[in-house]
């Protein structure tokens, strides 16, 4: 319980009840503060959880430049009792090493990243083209993430591990009904209760959410192999991100291989499975690269898709990845001179905080793809 207390930030906003981790943390050594851990403690332990903790407030932010008069045009944020989140916290971490998550998932999962996911796609494409191979990737996208997700799945993949059993009466108080409060424009607008998934803003949500889709990529793995048993396919996913790449390694096969009708009857095996089981998968964000067997002319239009906010070029050169990047960062930059240059306003130390902690790590996201052992 402390040390899932000590990962929390102090600036995490409360829910309804107004307790934050900050405040949880000053009483934390006072006998108030120990008798709450050893509260929160006993009722995991227990299989317990208080309907208060579950409550939750949905603050609605206005997107800019969006039709508020639609519910597109705004954004809901989730804030959940913080003492409720941090039994929750407890939880995600036993989970997590309950030996439940699929090997390639890289999302919310402890030790991995986003960018390990790209570098282990990106790796393994750039050895096969060197071993005059052939390429091909899907992307998919979930649509409606947590909230698809299913108590029956989630129980019956926890029945599989001795740790998810030891959670199974805890993880079926999670799922019941919590009630919400909905506020905007600081005042709040209605109340309701709901049951749909998992809830948003659960430190717990995107591990039960890993654990139910982890079967179902295996499913889809098992199917794919099926019908290709001498290709090289992987299906790594971030969260409710999924990719599929397709390595051929036979130079002779990768030659007669039409990689544009395996990746169509891919997408079809992969969206049946999908339907099968209920997982929902957004039809306009579907996209495929394949990777050329010969250099691209350079008055060519480059072909690259974005995923987990890399961009992916036929060519894996990365150029148009750089070139948003820098973009990116040169926008942020002038945002900041308002604040101020040599003569006036904020101090060299602010700046230098600013340019290391926000415009110098905005343009070097994924640089590691970049990496091809250059020398100074």
């Amino acid at each position: 319980m402390r040390k899932a207390l000590a990962g929390t930030s102090n600036r995490s906003a409360p829910g309804p009840d107004g307790i934050g981790y900050k405040l949880i943390k000053r009483v934390l050594d006072l006998k108030l503060g120990s008798e709450l851990i050893r509260e929160v403690a006993e009722n995991l332990i227990n299989g317990r959880i208080p309907k208060e903790w579950q409550h939750s407030k949905v603050v609605m932010i206005p997107k800019p430049g969006k039709d508020h008069g639609k519910t597109k045009g705004w954004r809901p944020i989730n804030l959940i009792n913080c003492i409720g989140k941090l039994g929750e916290k407890v939880v995600a971490d036993r989970l997590q090493e309950s030996g439940l998550l699929h090997k390639h998932q890289f999302g919310s999962v402890k030790g991995k990243s986003a960018t390990e996911a790209a570098l282990r796609v990106v790796m393994r494409a750039q050895r096969c083209m060197a071993a005059e191979g052939a390429v091909g990737w899907n992307f998919w996208d979930v649509k409606g993430g947590f909230q698809n997700v299913r108590e029956e799945d989630v129980i019956r993949e926890l029945e599989k591990s001795e740790e998810g059993k030891k959670w199974i009466p805890w993880v079926k108080k999670f799922f019941r009904a919590r009630k919400f409060e909905l506020e905007w424009d600081g005042k709040v607008r209605g109340k309701g209760k709901t049951d749909i998934g998992a809830p948003q803003g659960s430190p717990l949500s995107p591990v039960i959410f890993l654990i139910w889709i982890a079967s179902i990529i295996t499913k889809m793995e098992e199917a794919l192999k099926n019908r290709w048993p001498t290709f090289d396919l992987e299906l790594p996913s971030y969260v409710d991100d999924l990719h599929l790449g397709v390595s051929i390694w036979e130079r002779i096969m990768a030659r007669g291989i039409k990689m544009d009708e395996v990746l169509d009857e891919a997408d079809k095996i992969v969206n049946r499975i999908a339907t099968e089981n209920h997982l929902p998968l957004e039809d306009s964000k579907h996209e495929r690269l394949i990777l050329p067997k010969k250099r691209r002319r350079k008055n060519k239009d480059v072909k690259w898709v974005k995923w987990l906010g890399i961009i992916m070029d036929e060519s894996l050169t990365f150029k148009e990845h750089w070139k948003a990047r820098i973009k990116k960062a040169r926008a942020m930059l002038a945002q900041f001179n308002r604040l101020g240059n040599s003569q006036w306003g904020i101090s060299a130390t602010s700046w230098r905080q600013i340019y290391t902690g926000m415009i110098r790590a905005i343009a070097l996201w994924g640089s590691e793809l970049g990496w091809r052992g250059q020398r100074d």
